[in-house]
């Protein structure tokens, strides 16, 4: 198993709504981080799987998924960057989040142990309050 396929298969099973497909992507001492103003509960850093299906929950408390776009996967050892466009409706406000975002991932025993997402807080915090 390459280690993209670890990041491939948790995308891909949320797009298909499999939850636990996703969840096997992720290793037990996984830490997922997104970096961001306190004032948006994804802006958090979220651990083990349990963790990673807290984060997951509370993306679809917050938003409705228009777009999720992956523009490319890359490897370099054991880390793993991506990049793409998402658009979410913000369910609070209704307002339209969108932008290009950066993920890095470390991948240990094919499964995603460090998850950092990277994207324009700004824009979310401004759609969500």
């Amino acid at each position: 198993m390459s280690d993209t396929s670890a990041v491939g298969k948790f995308f891909g099973s949320l797009k298909e709504g499999d939850i636990d497909g996703a969840i096997d992507a992720v290793h037990e001492e996984a830490v997922f981080s997104a970096p961001g103003p306190d004032t948006v509960p994804i802006y958090n850093t979220f651990h083990g799987k349990d963790g990673a299906r807290e984060f997951i929950r509370i993306l679809g408390e917050l938003f409705d998924t228009e777009a999720f776009e992956i523009y490319d996967i890359v490897e370099s050892g054991e880390y793993v960057f991506a990049v793409g466009l998402m658009k979410h409706r913000v369910k609070k406000t209704n307002r339209l989040f969108e932008c290009e975002w950066a993920l890095v991932c470390k991948v240990k025993d094919g499964k995603i142990i460090s998850y950092k997402m990277f994207e324009d807080t700004a824009a979310l915090e401004k759609a969500y309050t």
